[in-house]
């Protein structure tokens, strides 16, 4: 039998923890790496798992997914976050899998959305199929500041029919700052990359992800949702490259 390690980051996350972590109570092992948590979140965890480790000096998104990684105690690894919930469904795909895996085989799943008390199935968010069941002695996650991703081409994708469900938020003015704080990341790794912005490229792009996201991914159908995720995706583009902008200039200088 094929062991599995739960990997999660997190911080602050009492709201939505135990939700998470009872649908992979079925797991061999449950391996939280926290950046410091300052409300209920750790007491909560400890419910759940011994495998905790506080890791506050944030080097990103990326390379704390590799630390997660590196704690674990066994090779297979499935990457998860706060706010998603492995469905009964989904945990029985797992199980009859693993066992016939080959340590070049990653599994895709395909993550549902909740946003606003409403599933949402087009906007670009539905399907929404992701790499997060891998061997570490084969694949493992990039660096990326924000937005990481596994690292694994050359893979076989093994795609996986149950869903992941992701609760993303309840509160519209939390999702968008949250949306503003990535845009502020995704600009320092645009700048440290050399990357060149500026006040046409920003309004272009932003333009376009608005029409991407009601238009082409079928937004529209997902009602007043549908418009309120397009304008914030196109709110977030503009954001990010009106920072790496600034950032560029503000070195020039």
């Amino acid at each position: 039998m094929k062991k599995i390690s739960i990997c999660i980051i997190c911080k602050n996350e009492e709201s939505k923890i135990a939700n998470c972590l009872a649908s992979v109570s079925w797991a061999d092992e449950i391996v939280i790496v926290d950046s410091g948590s300052t409300d209920n979140t750790l007491e909560i965890a400890k419910q759940f798992t011994d495998k905790i480790f506080i890791e506050e000096n944030w080097q990103g998104f990326g390379e704390q997914r590799r630390r997660a990684e590196d704690y674990a105690s066994n090779d297979w690894i499935f990457a998860i976050d706060c706010d998603e919930v492995v469905t009964e469904e989904l945990k029985n795909e797992i199980l009859s899998h693993i066992n016939q895996a080959n340590n070049n085989d990653v599994f895709y799943v395909n993550r549902l959305t909740n946003f606003c008390d409403q599933l949402i199935y087009h906007s670009g968010w539905y399907p929404d199929r992701i790499a997060r069941i891998y061997n570490k002695t084969s694949f493992r996650y990039n660096e990326a500041l924000v937005h990481e991703a596994l690292s694994c081409k050359g893979c076989k994708k093994v795609r996986l029919k149950g869903d992941l469900l992701h609760y993303q938020y309840n509160d519209i003015y939390q999702y968008i700052n949250k949306r503003n704080h990535y845009a502020s990341l995704g600009a320092d790794y645009k700048h440290r990359q050399g990357k060149k912005s500026g006040m046409l490229i920003a309004t272009s792009s932003a333009i376009f992800a608005f029409i991407r996201h009601y238009f082409l991914r079928l937004g529209f159908l997902d009602g007043r949702l549908g418009f309120i995720i397009a304008v914030i995706q196109m709110q977030y583009t503009f954001n990010k490259y009106l920072f790496t902008y600034f950032l560029q200039n503000k070195n020039n200088k």
